[in-house]
């Protein structure tokens, strides 16, 4: 039987397609844990307006989960003991020093494990990150763009990639408790490339900002420390280039 050679050029161009379609599916849940053993993460509070949050949450918002103890001027840290990719999942162990004021960290508060579905399309629609204030990770899978966008998020997040990854949050009046919030507030948590939260505001109507917090910058020395490097390696090439001319 003769085969007409269009057909089987369209054949080939469909398989292509569909090859092409199913690694891209692939590659899309590529999905990986940007952050590292040992790494050590500090969070600074430059902004909390106690008296506002007492209003709008009541007296307790502050007395567990991620805001324990959050006051102005406070820092948190964490320090990463493992992180762990199988299958299905993403998950780090994190040692965590809640909310203090105090130069030296002392001992620990608490650990938790935070662990992330690989595939995000299968967490179940209208799916909230926490079901505890202030309903944002501190960490999230990288790209963290692309997996936010993945992610079924219920009607209260909204994801805005046009600069930088960010989980735009509105929790309106009465939603939480009745009374709580007493008014209409919004969150505004933008990541860094590690998918590690690099600043987080909680504010009202009227932009009045109550919360601000954000990711504790390096130290200048270690900044400096970096460009130093980078020139270093720019100068080497300029060197060899211009060795190489001249031979």
């Amino acid at each position: 039987m003769k085969v007409k050679k269009g057909g089987i050029y369209t054949s080939i161009a469909l398989l292509f397609l569909f090859i092409l379609g199913f690694s891209s599916t692939v590659l899309a849940n590529d999905y990986q844990i940007g952050i590292k053993t040992n790494d050590e993460l500090i969070w600074n509070c430059h902004l909390c307006d106690d008296n506002k949050m007492d209003e709008l949450f009541g007296e307790f918002w502050n007395d567990a989960g991620m805001f324990e103890n959050l006051s102005t001027n406070s820092r948190m840290k964490w320090r990463v003991n493992m992180v762990e990719e199988n299958s299905t999942a993403l998950s780090a162990l994190i040692s965590i020093w809640m909310w203090g004021v105090e130069d030296n960290w002392g001992t620990q508060d608490n650990s938790s494990k935070f662990s992330y579905l690989k595939n995000p399309i299968l967490y179940p629609s209208g799916f909230n990150f926490t079901n505890r204030f202030p309903f944002i990770p501190f960490w999230l899978p990288v790209p963290v763009g692309e997996y936010l966008g993945e992610v079924p998020l219920g009607e209260i997040y909204d994801v805005d990639n046009r600069v930088l990854p960010t989980l735009n949050v509105r929790i309106t009046k009465d939603s939480i408790h009745p009374s709580e919030p007493t008014e209409t507030v919004y969150f505004i948590a933008v990541y860094n490339t590690n998918g590690i939260l690099n600043s987080f505001k909680l504010y009202t109507s009227g932009n009045v900002v109550v919360v601000d917090i954000s990711l504790e910058s390096l130290p200048i020395f270690a900044i400096a420390s970096t460009i130093g490097l980078v020139l270093a390696f720019v100068c080497s090439i300029v060197l060899y280039i211009k060795k190489k001319r001249i031979t």
